[in-house]
């Protein structure tokens, strides 16, 4: 019987963060093995929508991209 990690899913926010931070590692070795590099607002963006896009498609019923009326929250 597992007592770890191993059973569980992270939750939908802690998916996207992930996602968010393997994907400025990626463009960080792509530009230097540093840890400290210039990022801009362009590439910022793009690993954001990336990570959004992602985390949508992973947990569907969990988020979703459409609009929600401030009186269904």
């Amino acid at each position: 019987m597992s007592t770890g990690w191993e059973n569980y899913e992270a939750s939908p926010i802690e998916f996207m963060h992930s996602r968010m931070m393997d994907l400025f590692h990626e463009l960080r070795l792509s530009k230097t093995s540093d840890i400290n590099v210039q990022i801009n607002g362009t590439e910022f963006s793009k690993i954001i929508a990336q990570a959004k896009t992602e985390t949508y498609a992973k947990y569907p019923k969990q988020v979703s991209s459409k609009a929600i009326l401030k009186t269904e929250l």
